[in-house]
This record gives C-alpha cells, structure tokens and sequence, in this order.
C-alpha cells in the first residue's frame, strides 16, 4: 500500500476522533450550564459543611477532563502520535465508566449516551487499520 493509503486510513480516524470529540466537547459544555444553578442552590443551603462548599467544584471535574479528553485526542491525531491507539482506547474505556456511574447514579440520561457514543467513537477510530 502507498503514501496515499496511509493518508487516507489517518483521515478515516481522524473522522472519528473529530467527531467524538465534538460530542464530547458539546457533552462538557451542556454539563457546564449546570454550574451556575448548583452554586446558587448551594449558596441558599444552610448547610456550610465541606462537602457543602466542595459540591460546585467536584460539578465543574467532569466539564475539564471531558473536555481535556476531547482536545487533547485531537491535538495527538493531528500530530499523529505514536501511542494514539492506546489513548484513544483508554479515554474510551474512561468514558464508559463515567457513563456507568451517571447511570448508576440517576439512571438514563441523554448524558451518559452522549458519553457512550463518543466512548464508540474513539474506539472506532482506534480499531482502524494503520
């Protein structure tokens, strides 16, 4: 197989990788618009314990590492590193783990499909030839 083969193949996962990304990406933010209304429902609390005070900075952990997953994939497709299978196996293992434990938590959720679906992206893109 050529140059051209390879190209091509590189091009198929980095699809698969943009599109995961982007729904994890858009998964991040949607859980973001959160932020704001558990604040405001933990400042009405007269509870001020720690876990009090620490519920809106555990909400925002999910929102960063999503979206570190999500960027961070697209930057090591695009510099086309050596080790992106096993990233992209990993954050994909990740992933549904944390849809796992949303569901666990609150039971279905358009959350935890959202994370499901980008979890089968990457690992689609990671199935890929090379």
């Amino acid at each position: 197989m050529g140059d051209g083969d390879n190209g091509m193949r590189r091009f198929g996962s980095m699809v698969f990788v943009l599109a995961g990304s982007l729904i994890l990406a858009g998964t991040a933010a949607l859980h973001f618009t959160g932020f704001a209304e558990i604040s405001i429902w933990i400042g009405g609390l007269t509870d001020r314990s720690f876990f009090a005070r620490a519920i809106p900075t555990v909400w925002l952990f999910p929102f960063v590492h999503w979206l570190a997953i999500a960027i961070g994939l697209v930057l090591a497709g695009w510099n086309d590193l050596a080790s992106l299978r096993a990233l992209l196996f990993g954050c994909a293992v990740l992933l549904v783990a944390d849809a796992a434990l949303i569901f666990i938590a609150v039971g279905p959720f358009i959350g935890s499909a959202t994370l499901l679906a980008a979890a089968a992206l990457y690992a689609a893109a990671g199935l890929r030839p090379k």
